[in-house]
C-alpha cells in the first residue's frame, strides 16, 4: 500500500510545465525555467531516452530540491536507478557509441555553422558524456555513469539507508555492485579497452570547433589521447566505432545515408617519427590532411600509395614485401573495410596465401591488424600453431565464420560435424575441452 502511494503521488508533481518543454538549462546557469526535479522526471530510460538531458543534470542541486519531500526523493532514486543501465549501456557499447558520435557529428555539420556561440555552450552540454573531460575554466566534469551512481549515493545518504529498506527499496545496493555486472563491454579482454577515452575525446574536439566550409579540423584532443595510450590503441579503438575506407581514413558520415551531403571522415596523419604518436583531423569530400604531425605550414605529402584491399592482383611477393615494411616501420596492416570484407578479391587471395604458405603466414601475423574483422588472423594463428583454444566465445565465433565462408560449395563441406576440409590439403577439426570451452585443431600438407 505504501509503495502505491510513493509511486502515485509525485506523477502529479511531475507533469512538466510549458516552460520545462525548451532546452537543457546548461550547468551553472542562473536559476530560470525548469527546476532540476522538472527536469529529471522528464527522464525516461525507454524510446524516449534522452543522453545529453541525462547529462544537463546537476545531481547535488536535485537531491538539495528533493531532499524536503521523502517520496519524491524516493522517486529520484527510482528513477534514476532505471536510468542507470540505460546510460551504461550507451555510454560503453561501440555500437550504440558510434551512432552516437555520428549523431552529434551531423548535428555539428548542419548546427554549428550558424550558431556564433557554439563553441562556448556546446563544451558545457556534451563534456563527460563517455568519460571525464575538462570544461572551458578548467573544471573537471566526471563521466555521466559515475554522476549516476552519485546521484543514488546522494538520495540514500539524504533519507537515511533505513527508511529506503523500510520502504522496500534497495536502491544502495542495486545501483552499486551488482548493477555494475549488468553491462559488461570487453572489461575482462586483456587488452584496455578505449572507447570511452577516443569517443569523448573526438566528442569534445567537436564541441570546441564549428564546421567552417570544408576546411579540416584538428582532433586535439584525440591526438592527445594517443600520445598517451598510443597511436596503435586509438587506430584499432576508431576501427570498432567507424568504417574504415582504404588506409588512414575512417568515415563517419556517409553520403549514401545522408543524401546531398559531403562525407566527413578521420583522417590519420602518420608521425614523423616512431617515437611521436600519430595526430588526426576531420575532414570533407576532396579534402586532403594537409597537417603532418602538427605543421600545418609543410607543404602536402605525396598522396599515399593504394590500400593493398583496393587491389585484385596483389602478388605472393607483394603481400611479402608490404609486410616486412610494416614490420620495419612497426607498423600493423590496415584492415580491409568491412562490409563485404570476405568477398573481397584482395582478401580472398590473402587468405589463399595463408592457407598455402607458411612464410606468408609467418609475416602475416606479425602485422596483422587488430579488431574487426578478425576470422582471418584467428585462422592464421591456427594454422601455424595447429591447435586453438580461443580466449573468448566471439573469437569462436568468428573462426567458424571464416571456415563457413571457406567451405562455401565444397562438396566435403561438413560443418554439422564440427569439420572442416579446406584448399592446400588442410582440416580443421573441432572438439570441446570440457564445459563450454572449444578446441580446434588443424592439420595439412603446408602445415609449419
Amino acid at each position: 500500500m505504501l509503495l502505491a502511494l510513493v509511486s502515485t503521488a509525485p506523477e502529479e508533481k511531475e507533469k512538466p510545465s510549458a516552460s520545462s518543454k525548451g532546452p537543457s538549462r546548461v550547468k551553472g546557469s542562473p536559476a530560470s525555467g525548469p527546476t532540476e526535479i522538472e527536469k529529471f522526471f522528464q527522464l525516461n530510460p525507454e524510446e524516449k531516452f534522452d543522453l545529453e538531458a541525462a547529462n544537463s543534470i546537476d545531481a547535488p542541486v536535485l537531491v538539495e530540491e528533493a531532499r524536503g519531500d521523502k517520496r519524491v526523493l524516493r522517486d529520484v532514486l527510482r528513477t534514476a536507478e532505471a536510468l542507470l543501465p540505460r546510460v551504461r549501456a550507451e555510454t560503453e557499447d561501440p555500437l550504440l557509441v558510434s551512432a552516437i558520435l555520428r549523431s552529434k557529428t551531423l548535428d555539428w555539420v548542419r548546427r554549428s555553422p550558424s550558431d556564433s556561440g557554439w563553441a562556448e555552450t556546446m563544451p558545457l552540454r556534451w563534456a563527460g558524456i563517455f568519460y571525464e573531460s575538462r570544461v572551458p575554466g578548467g573544471r573537471l566534469s566526471r563521466k555521466l555513469s559515475t554522476r549516476m551512481a552519485n546521484l543514488i549515493s546522494l538520495c540514500v545518504e539524504a533519507s537515511g539507508t533505513v527508511a529506503f529498506l523500510r520502504a522496500g527499496v534497495t536502491g544502495i545496493f542495486r545501483g552499486s555492485a551488482m548493477m555494475a555486472k549488468m553491462v559488461q563491454f570487453g572489461l575482462s579482454a586483456k587488452r584496455p579497452r578505449y572507447v570511452q577515452q577516443v569517443a569523448q575525446a573526438y566528442l569534445d574536439d567537436l564541441a570546441s570547433s564549428r564546421c567552417v566550409g570544408k576546411q579540416p579540423v584538428p582532433l586535439e584532443r584525440l591526438s592527445d589521447v594517443a600520445r598517451r595510450n598510443g597511436t596503435a590503441e586509438v587506430n584499432i579503438t576508431l576501427v570498432e566505432l567507424f568504417s574504415q575506407e582504404g588506409t588512414g581514413t575512417l568515415m563517419v558520415l556517409d553520403p549514401r545515408f545522408h543524401p546531398g551531403m559531403d562525407p566527413v571522415a578521420i583522417r590519420v596523419v602518420p608521425p614523423k617519427t616512431q617515437d611521436d604518436a600519430a595526430t588526426y583531423d576531420l575532414v570533407h569530400s576532396g579534402v586532403r590532411a594537409v597537417r603532418e604531425s602538427g605543421d600545418s605550414n609543410e607543404a602536402p605529402n605525396e598522396a599515399s600509395p593504394a590500400s593493398p584491399w583496393e587491389r585484385s592482383d596483389m602478388t605472393r611477393k607483394e603481400w611479402l614485401a608490404l609486410f616486412k615494411a610494416l614490420e620495419k616501420r612497426k607498423e600493423r596492416l590496415g584492415a580491409p573495410p568491412r562490409e563485404n570484407s570476405r568477398d573481397r578479391e584482395s582478401y580472398i587471395g590473402l587468405r589463399d596465401l595463408v592457407l598455402a604458405d607458411s612464410a606468408v603466414r609467418r609475416a602475416f601475423l606479425v602485422v596483422h591488424w587488430k579488431g574487426r574483422p578478425s576470422g582471418l588472423a584467428i585462422l592464421c594463428q591456427l594454422l601455424s600453431a595447429g591447435t586453438l583454444v580461443p580466449e573468448f566465445d566471439t573469437d569462436a565465433d568468428y573462426l567458424e565464420a571464416e571456415l563457413e565462408h571457406l567451405g562455401q560449395g565444397a562438396p566435403e563441406h561438413r560443418p554439422k560435424d564440427g569439420q572442416w576440409k579446406l584448399a592446400h590439403g588442410w582440416t580443421v577439426v573441432r572438439e570441446h575441452a570440457g564445459g563450454s570451452a572449444r578446441t580446434y585443431r588443424a592439420s595439412g600438407k603446408s602445415a609449419d
